[in-house]
């Protein structure tokens, strides 16, 4: 029996079924954004919305159930999200994508426990290996603690990187929840729906069937291991981005056909200005989507015909575009705020949590502007050298 055949959930057949439940319960997505605000972390609501929609099998591997959906096509869909509940598009982009690499990473043991944890597993992850862990008889012991384990109020595990000093390297941990201790310190000014709070760990066992090298994959297509975690997440974080960009230029354009200044008669809409900030922003996000969409096909057409990593050159190429996507977006919708006048600074507007999530957006590491450096760089260097 394959691993798929032992789920409790039939595989999805495609990534549609999980638009389709999107649609389905957009109203419901919807009315948990403020309460998750509130709240400083998601809702168990909107944890449970996530399950419904089955959003965490996008990123697993076809051979788990999962959809496998590419870098590009991952631009779209966590927009979708994003668009609708900000809170839920950073979850879905953080635990889908940490699912989708335990579903081609963990041991099959190890995938068999995920889900039977829960049939759809929400799963918080922390990418920096803060913590350490040693290797003991049938698995590790590990403590340390952990920065920005978004959504992992909601979640059922959470995945932890460590560094293991013998035999030395990285060694990725899965640990249940219920056994790490939370910090209540997530107080910010964007995302603050995803209670990315800090965790801690404290001499924990973790056996050997829920650990894993984030370098040796066991199933599944390049992205997991091939394309380097800028280009993996990628997608995943300009998708949001652009979900709550579309979400803030379209509140400000309905909001601009009756919106008037003090003083004067006439609506926003009207003002020459404001119509071309408002087509001067809606041109840069189709050009942030459509250059990042063919970036990353690139970047992964080339892992699949060299059946290898990415040159660094061409990893250089794509994480850049991934930068300036970001940058670019941030700054067309940063222009067009003031056209929302100070009723979008209400805390229920869509708007300001539109606009916050946006700049936090850019915050994330894969959006660096660090890598335009490197960009820059690899192109000095080949001028330099030309081949």
């Amino acid at each position: 029996m394959s691993i798929g055949q032992a789920l409790s959930l039939p595989p999805l057949e495609s990534v549609n079924q999980i638009y389709d439940a999107l649609d389905q319960l957009a109203p419901q997505f919807e009315a948990e954004a403020r309460a998750s605000e509130i709240a400083r972390r998601p809702t168990q609501a909107l944890g449970e919305l996530m399950r419904k929609a089955r959003i965490p099998m996008s990123k697993v591997p076809t051979v788990v159930g999962g959809c496998e959906i590419s870098p590009s096509e991952q631009i779209d869909f966590f927009a979708r999200i994003s668009y609708l509940n900000p809170t839920a598009g950073w979850i879905a982009f953080n635990q889908s994508g940490v699912l989708g690499l335990l579903c081609a990473n963990l041991p099959e043991e190890g995938v068999e426990k995920l889900f039977s944890l829960n049939a759809c597993p929400l799963v918080s992850a922390v990418s920096a290996p803060t913590g350490r862990s040693e290797k003991v008889e049938g698995g590790y012991r590990v403590s340390g603690k952990w920065a920005y384990a978004s959504g992992i109020a909601c979640a059922d595990a959470v995945f932890l990187s460590t560094i293991c000093p013998d035999p030395a390297g990285a060694v990725g941990v899965l640990i249940p929840t219920d056994q790490v201790e939370l910090h209540d310190d997530w107080n910010v000014a964007a995302l603050q729906g995803t209670g990315s709070v800090d965790v801690l760990v404290d001499d924990v066992f973790v056996p050997e069937a829920f650990s894993c090298s984030p370098f040796v994959q066991l199933r599944g297509g390049p992205q997991y291991t091939q394309l380097g975690y800028r280009i993996y997440v990628g997608g995943e974080n300009f998708g949001f981005t652009l979900g709550v960009a579309r979400r803030m230029v379209e509140e400000i354009t309905r909001l601009s056909l009756t919106k008037k200044r003090v003083l004067d008669p006439t609506p926003v809409s009207d003002r020459g200005a404001f119509q071309q900030e408002l087509g001067r922003t809606d041109s840069a996000l189709r050009a942030a989507r459509a250059y990042l969409k063919d970036e990353l096909d690139r970047a992964f057409d080339l892992v699949q015909k060299n059946k290898g990593p990415l040159s660094p050159h061409a990893l250089a190429r794509a994480e850049a575009a991934v930068s300036w996507a970001t940058e670019t977006s941030i700054q067309a919708c940063t222009r067009l705020f003031p056209y929302a006048g100070a009723g979008a600074l209400n805390l229920s507007s869509p708007i300001q949590r539109s606009y916050r999530d946006l700049i936090g957006s850019g915050q994330h590491l894969v959006a660096t502007n660090e890598t335009l450096d490197t960009w820059g760089k690899s192109l000095l260097e080949q001028a330099q050298n030309p081949q």
